[in-house]
């Protein structure tokens, strides 16, 4: 049996082997869409590898320490981080590795690629995997798409991930993964188009950004949006962003650069374009038979279209630590950056100017009708910073995780909490305080 399918040779049967991402790539080349050259590395793959390296074991033995339904999300990322280590010192075995080289050496020599998830069951009408699994921007050589192919086949593992099937209830026994290795577009606007908007049926949504999509999908880049009307395609109101960053494409990845200020003047698609977008986003929904969520880009006056998934429609999730919230924990470099800024230099001085005041009114001497004002005051204080905390303070935290995964992918070290001991590298002020309240 192939490990590694073209586009043109994806048949329906082929669907478990090649995945959500696989398949509607294939389905979209064949009803003639502009979709860059790809192919499939199929999960038959991705089961040899862990066959004959035997961390298919390993892998149950981390996922069955405890019952699975039953591990917090602190032990799901524990056990995550010792799995994709796993994967990171772990090498294709030769044959494997052989069979592979083979298929990608000759359709992506000195080509710039994305290497995607493409995961059997994800993107399906009852679920989206979106954002759980990884995807790599401007790979180029066979050794680094290898290298990048079983990061992604760890990121089948990655804590967002094993949530998700938590929550769903999936047999993790079960999961597989394929890799779609896709050619770049070096698209000059990029972004999304939702044939169906959340909040009205009646109208769909098309979101675009200078440069490549990363900064969009990272948060570190604010889309324009414009929302317009299913039927009549009219554009019925458009949001413009602060254009201030564009994600480009360097020799070896991709990196958030200054957006020029001529075109930080103008939105990056035109009334023409939106309709476009729009147009070739209601064909993918006609082809599949569903609203699609689909990712796009323009290559000068060239529409290409990357992905398209179902628009899944799940229950609202209530309140903080919600699996939304946590998804959101995943931030890029530059964000963490200027999440620092925030916090160091407008955060962390107004708490203390709050703190300040609320110390210096005397509450002995307010009557009981300015005693309640007083407390209905800093009920809304606390909320706000308790909003401040989970949205800003905790994913900034979380950056220790994230720098976590950047050393053991770096390095590579046996122990996968080696990166801890360059943490704790001096006294913090909060545990002084704490021993201020003892």
């Amino acid at each position: 049996m192939s490990l590694v399918f073209k586009l043109e040779d994806i048949q329906p049967e082929d669907r478990q082997r090649v995945g959500g991402k696989g398949f509607a790539l294939a389905v979209l080349f064949a009803h003639g869409f502009q979709v860059p050259h790809a192919v499939c590395v199929s999960s038959v793959a991705y089961s040899r590898y862990l066959q004959t390296t035997g961390l298919g074991e390993r892998i149950a033995l981390e996922l069955h320490r405890k019952n699975f339904e039953d591990m917090r999300w602190e032990e799901l990322w524990d056990a995550s981080l010792r799995i994709r280590n796993m994967f990171l010192n772990t090498p294709i075995p030769g044959a494997l590795e052989k069979e592979l080289a083979e298929a990608i050496e000759k359709p992506f020599k000195d080509v710039s690629t994305v290497v995607r998830s493409t995961a059997p069951g994800e993107d399906s009408a009852g679920a989206s995997f979106a954002g759980l699994h990884e995807s790599y921007i401007n790979i180029k050589g066979t050794p680094a798409i290898l290298e990048h192919i079983r990061k992604v086949w760890a990121s089948l593992w990655s804590d967002a991930a094993l949530l998700y099937r938590q929550e769903l209830g999936l047999d993790t026994d079960e999961s597989t993964m394929a890799v779609v290795v896709q050619e770049i577009v070096l698209g000059d606007r990029s972004g999304v188009a939702f044939c169906r908007n959340p909040n009205d049926p009646t109208q769909a949504v098309v979101e675009g950004v200078y440069g490549l999509n990363q900064g969009m999908v990272d948060g570190t880049v604010a889309p324009d949006r414009w929302i317009l009307d299913r039927a009549s395609k009219e554009v019925i109101s458009h949001t413009p962003a602060e254009r201030e960053k564009t994600v480009v494409p360097t020799p070896t990845g991709v990196r958030l650069a200054s957006l020029p200020a001529r075109k930080a003047e103008a939105p990056p698609l035109n009334g023409h374009d939106v309709v476009e977008v729009l147009t070739m986003a209601l064909g993918a929904e006609a082809v599949f038979g569903a609203p699609q969520d689909v990712e796009w880009t323009y290559q000068k006056k060239r529409l290409f279209t990357l992905q398209s998934r179902p628009i899944t429609t799940t229950e609202d999730e209530e309140g903080y630590y919600s699996r939304s919230w946590y998804l959101s924990l995943r931030r890029s470099y530059e964000n963490l950056q200027s999440l620092r800024e925030r916090i160091e230099g407008e955060l962390i001085p107004e708490m203390i100017k709050a703190g300040d005041r609320l110390g210096a009114t005397d509450l002995t001497a307010l009557s009981d009708d300015e005693l309640g004002q007083e407390i209905r005051r800093r009920q809304e204080i606390f909320e706000k910073w308790e909003r401040v905390y989970w949205e800003e303070f905790i994913p900034f935290a979380h950056g220790s995780r994230l720098f976590g995964q950047v050393y053991n992918d770096t390095v590579r070290p046996d122990d996968p909490y080696e990166f801890t001991e360059l943490l704790g590298t001096g006294e913090l002020v909060s545990m002084s305080r704490n021993r201020m309240l003892e």
